[in-house]
């Protein structure tokens, strides 16, 4: 009776003892954080992304030109032809160049309309260095800017590097270009839209003259945890204590030192910015060296996301999901991720928890889309100038699925750029 009298108050005391130490665990753990705290952070390695430099910096799509002037883009959703192309292009070498013209817009549209050519486009003008880089080539040759490289498949002697900002068209002479092979990978099945590159207020615009029908897409959306990106971005070398706070719908983390990351569950981004990191020569190819590697360190998947647009003013860099090579838009206020370089040691970056994991079928299997002579019309009668306009493009509207958790609904729209700013179509009309 005395042994047992012992062991009761010992066993009581050793399971007060454990459940202190399991409550602090809990509480310390950011997830469970409900004002300032110090945490410590456990780093974690995991890669969630096979995607290389060379995968996420590809060209945005691609035009050919038949032999009579017909112009097309060329998709497959089997293959990336883009990819495909690179890896033949990797063989270029470059002997010369010559510069044809400057400053000319009908020189530059008539070029770009060239006869049995092929055009790789980017969203924004790149250089020399960076192109090299991507295409693992050896054009050893000035480090000009451009936004356009043109193919010949009837000389395989030279490329063009076309600028649209000041219609410049630079001709390189080249080696190791076999146009057989760059015809062979445009001999399989593609997805053909009719196009004409027209000009629209002085700038190139890819116009479709005809209705265009394009593919619906669903998805199950796989959403990363903050506790996650805490774990592997939220640690350095000094400290491993982090403050968190929470704020409403905002979790702020916070190392004391050099990092800062703030989660908005009401919209599914995170900001994060880091103070303690050299963002290079300040140079193209270093900037975007950059970007990708801190998009590596913290962890994004970049399966699906590509280059869209760079803003050398304020040093912002925005990448966009793209779909069957058209970009997808309203997964977040900026894109799939937003990159800004604040000053030498500094950057900050926005990007959101989602992501596109198994396709699902969607409700419906294709959209018809006006045609763009219709659309101009459209926006005409809706009082929007056309000066006021600065582009159009295709694009996928990203909406979640009212009848599943945890999916999204991509449904192909027109999109439209009008003060800086993206917006469908449809939005732009009724003044949303």
């Amino acid at each position: 009776m005395k042994i047992r009298q012992l062991l009761l108050p010992t066993g009581l005391g050793v399971a007060l003892v454990l459940s202190l130490v399991l409550s602090g665990m809990m509480w310390t753990n950011p997830a469970h954080s409900n004002g300032n705290s110090g945490t410590k952070v456990t780093k974690t390695s995991d890669n969630t992304s096979n995607a290389t430099f060379q995968d996420i910096y590809l060209p945005s799509y691609i035009i050919s030109t038949s032999k009579t002037g017909k112009q097309q883009t060329l998709t497959n959703n089997r293959i990336n032809i883009v990819s495909q192309l690179r890896d033949k292009m990797s063989r270029f070498k470059s002997t010369g160049t010559t510069s044809i013209s400057q400053g000319s817009s009908s020189k530059y549209l008539k070029q770009l309309h060239r006869k049995n050519s092929l055009l790789l486009n980017y969203e924004t003008s790149m250089t020399v260095n960076f192109f090299r880089k991507v295409f693992q080539n050896q054009l050893k040759i000035p480090n000009m800017r451009f936004n356009r490289v043109q193919l010949l498949l009837n000389d395989s002697k030279h490329l063009y590097l076309l600028n649209d900002k000041n219609y410049h068209i630079e001709r390189v002479t080249l080696k190791g270009n076999n146009s057989s092979k760059l015809k062979k990978v445009l001999a399989d099945q593609m997805v053909k839209h009719e196009v004409d590159i027209k000009l629209l207020n002085g700038k190139p615009l890819v116009y479709y003259p005809k209705a265009v029908k394009l593919k619906n897409y669903s998805f199950q959306l796989t959403q990363q945890t903050e506790t996650y990106y805490a774990n592997r971005i939220m640690t350095s070398n000094n400290s491993n204590s982090v403050q968190v706070k929470r704020r409403k719908n905002k979790t702020e983390y916070n190392d004391r030192g050099f990092r800062q990351m703030t989660v908005d569950k009401s919209s599914d981004t995170v900001t994060f910015t880091n103070y303690n990191s050299k963002s290079g020569s300040g140079s193209f190819l270093s900037t975007m060296n950059h970007a990708y590697q801190q998009m590596v360190m913290v962890g994004i998947p970049m399966d699906s996301i590509r280059l869209f647009y760079y803003d050398s003013g304020n040093d912002t860099t925005i990448f966009r999901t793209y779909v069957g090579g058209v970009p997808v838009f309203d997964q977040s206020g900026f894109g799939a991720v937003r990159f800004s370089t604040l000053d030498q040691t500094s950057y900050r970056m926005y990007f959101s928890l989602d992501s596109l994991q198994v396709p699902i079928p969607p409700e419906r299997s294709t959209t018809t889309l006006i045609s763009m002579k219709t659309l101009l019309t459209e926006l005409k009668n809706a009082g929007i100038k056309q000066s006021k306009i600065t582009n159009i493009k295709l694009g996928y509207e990203w909406s979640r699925a009212t009848d599943m958790k945890r999916a999204v609904n991509l449904s192909p729209t027109w999109y439209v750029l009008i003060n800086h700013q993206w917006e469908t179509y449809t939005d732009a009309i009724n003044g949303d």
